[in-house]
């Protein structure tokens, strides 16, 4: 592996949160998570780099295909399934986390906001995306990457505190085969399904590749996770040529030309 991909640093918000996140990725490292390669003696958490995050790709190409969307959510599900295996939940799933390796790959990362899965009251997630006094079950994470795959279907963030029918997604912009899936995993009743289920329950439509990483990693997320190198080089844009300024000096002065015409 090229040693830039190992070598970013994760400053710990606290020790006690980087103590959780290392034991956290350390139970759940495999297919799916973004890989620990050490802890240093600061807390800092040595972690390999991405190219970007799901929210970059929103952020700079608008909402993706029903196909991409599908890719991105049996991903995150199947990585959900590590974590919910191991006795934990996320309790911070969202686009910002997920991100996308410059192999191809999906990685679910950010579990500094991670609890066991015991049904208490979670006490980190970010606004808007799960209810207050949501519980660390495993259906906190399978509702908010359901909202997740609402935003990335529709460029929308639905409120986590409302309950939403498959004619409510469709609405926004969600197809019919999604909204009813997505409404299903938004369920409260009991009936959420397992992450293994929601990926598998994914996967069995019409799923499409991954989408390509952003061309620029803008890091929409306030306190992203890892450090990104970019998907490929953003060429420099030319200077001005002489044509082009003239041309800019002749427009400059049609458009003064056209406004006296108008005051006359």
């Amino acid at each position: 592996m090229d040693e830039l991909d190992i070598g970013y640093r994760k400053k710990p918000s606290s020790l006690e949160r980087s103590a959780l996140e290392a034991c956290c990725l350390n139970a759940v490292q495999g297919p799916g998570i973004v890989t620990l390669h050490g802890v240093g003696e600061d807390g800092e958490l040595v972690l390999a780099r991405a190219a970007c995050s799901v929210a970059d790709v929103l952020a700079e190409r608008g909402r993706l295909s029903e196909g991409e969307v599908r890719a991105v959510g049996a991903a995150a599900a199947a990585a959900l399934a590590r974590v919910h295996d191991a006795g934990f939940v996320h309790g911070d799933m969202k686009p910002a986390n997920l991100l996308l390796s410059h192999g191809g790959d999906l990685w679910l990362a950010d579990l500094d906001s991670a609890a066991p899965a015991d049904g208490r009251v979670l006490g980190h997630f970010s606004p808007g995306r799960l209810a207050p006094g949501t519980p660390a079950l495993a259906g906190a994470d399978i509702a908010a990457l359901a909202i997740a795959l609402v935003e990335l279907s529709t460029g929308i963030l639905i409120d986590p505190g409302v309950s939403w029918r498959a004619s409510d997604l469709r609405r926004i912009g969600c197809s019919p085969s999604l909204s009813a899936e997505i409404s299903f995993m938004l369920e409260r009743d009991g009936t959420t399904r397992s992450a293994r289920s929601a990926a598998d329950m994914l996967g069995r439509g019409e799923l499409g590749a991954l989408p390509a990483p952003a061309a620029r990693a803008r890091r929409v997320d306030p306190t992203p996770t890892v450090e990104f190198m970019p998907a490929r080089p953003v060429p420099p844009r030319p200077p001005p040529t002489a044509s082009t300024a003239t041309d800019r000096r002749s427009a400059s002065l049609w458009s003064r030309f056209a406004e006296t015409r108008r005051r006359r």
